[in-house]
């Protein structure tokens, strides 16, 4: 089972919010065989999202410092799929495709390329995020699965 992440459902993994309670469960229903893939830019996306509640007064500099820590040790249970030439070509013409009539900015659509490049190699399962206008265009492409929304 090859569940995919984007920076807002990873980011639930590993700090208590939203969805966090709904995202483990649906985690922890799957396989053991599980795959967590991620796109190498979910790393950088993870450090502004944390610094960000910083800045909106939800958690200490100590505590996301301590985050960011427990994820950076924890990079080797994941997939990273790297954002190179073939995914940025791809996320190009996806905007251009989809960006006209639908929200789609440049992070997502770099992690929605993510995903099909990995699915070419190991097939996604479930897209996984909270982001709606994201949503909305990856169920077109995958199953999809949104932790902010009650089971």
């Amino acid at each position: 089972m090859n569940l995919f992440l984007d920076s807002n459902a990873l980011i639930k993994l590993y700090h208590d919010e939203v969805g966090s309670d709904s995202l483990q469960r649906f985690i922890g229903k799957k396989d053991r065989d599980l795959v967590l893939t991620i796109a190498d830019i979910s790393k950088l996306e993870f450090t502004s999202a944390i610094l960000k509640r910083v800045r909106q007064g939800e958690i200490s500099l100590k505590i996301a410092k301590d985050i960011h820590s427990f994820f950076e040790n924890d990079l080797y249970l994941f997939n990273i799929v790297s954002v190179g030439d073939e995914v940025k070509l791809l996320a190009g013409d996806l905007l251009l495709k989809v960006a006209h009539r639908k929200a789609l900015g440049t992070l997502d659509s770099l992690q929605l390329s993510t995903a099909f490049v990995a699915h070419r190699v190991l097939p996604i399962d479930w897209f996984i995020t909270s982001d709606k206008p994201l949503l909305n265009i990856a169920r077109e492409y995958f199953p999809v699965f949104n932790p902010e929304v009650p089971d």
